[in-house]
């Protein structure tokens, strides 16, 4: 901790919490630099289905993830989105 740091302005807005806040967090997981973190992360979000559907850009990108694991578990979390989305119509 610096000399001017006990003066800064804390940040007064709360973290969000709920469903959106655990979507946000595995949205950022994405970005990992362990395939293991993002493996995770697509799991975790092919298995909140149509909650997920805002994480569809995120998934699109690790369709070309350099570990196939990675690419395979995107694909299977968009498909489970959009078979999620296509059965509440």
């Amino acid at each position: 901790m610096g000399l001017f740091d006990m003066f800064k302005k804390k940040d007064a807005t709360p973290p969000p919490a709920g469903p959106d806040a655990e979507l946000s967090a595995l949205v950022a997981k994405l970005k990992d630099a362990d395939p293991k973190v993002r493996l995770d992360a697509c799991v975790r979000i092919g298995a909140m289905k149509a909650r997920a559907a805002s994480a569809r850009p995120a998934l699109e990108e690790l369709i070309i993830d350099p570990d196939g694991d990675v690419c395979l578990a995107a694909a299977e979390a968009m498909s489970a989105i959009l078979r999620a989305i296509d059965t509440k119509r």
